[in-house]
């Protein structure tokens, strides 16, 4: 009979804690059921505020941010490439400064210093051509300039260099 009683005393257990649970797990459904009430109240002005603002960004995202031309009409004028306005093309020493002499003062990344007759020298003997077509796409640790400067301003800046550094590599 003892273990008739053990299970019975489990049960009465079982159950008290199941009522003491559910009454637990109420008293916080009530008080979160409060808290969002008073949050409404609280707030109430606000989230006009927020979903108004919440709208016009949204307007805004969903903006497109271009337009694509399928026929032969002409570009809006906003989006016309701007032309440079340059009378004539810098000299030789311009576009040093301007462009060259970042790395050619420094020696970044190898580049021939201006003044190093040596390293002109060596760069020299492959013609002016060659210099110019390296310079212009490029080679090696050389980026290229192209788009910087034109052709005939970057054959100057290499001769202006060469000629700073007693090295003659032609026209």
């Amino acid at each position: 009979m003892s273990a008739e009683r053990g299970t019975a005393v489990s049960r009465e257990q079982d159950q008290a804690f199941i009522k003491t649970f559910i009454g637990v797990i109420g008293i916080l459904v009530a008080i979160t059921i409060v808290l969002i009430i008073i949050a409404n109240f609280t707030t109430e002005g606000v989230d006009q505020e927020y979903g108004q603002l919440q709208a016009e960004r949204t307007t805004k995202r969903l903006q497109p941010i271009g337009q694509v031309r399928v026929t032969g009409e002409a570009m809006p004028e906003i989006a016309q490439p701007q032309q440079q306005k340059q009378s004539k093309p810098r000299s030789g020493k311009e576009v040093v400064q301007a462009i060259c002499s970042g790395c050619h003062t420094t020696n970044f990344q190898n580049a021939p210093q201006i003044g190093d007759t040596k390293a002109w020298s060596e760069r020299a003997s492959k013609g002016l051509d060659t210099l110019e077509k390296h310079a212009s796409q490029g080679f090696g640790n050389m980026p290229a300039q192209g788009g910087s400067a034109s052709d005939k301003e970057i054959r100057e800046a290499i001769i202006y260099m060469a000629k700073q550094s007693d090295v003659d590599v032609g026209k």
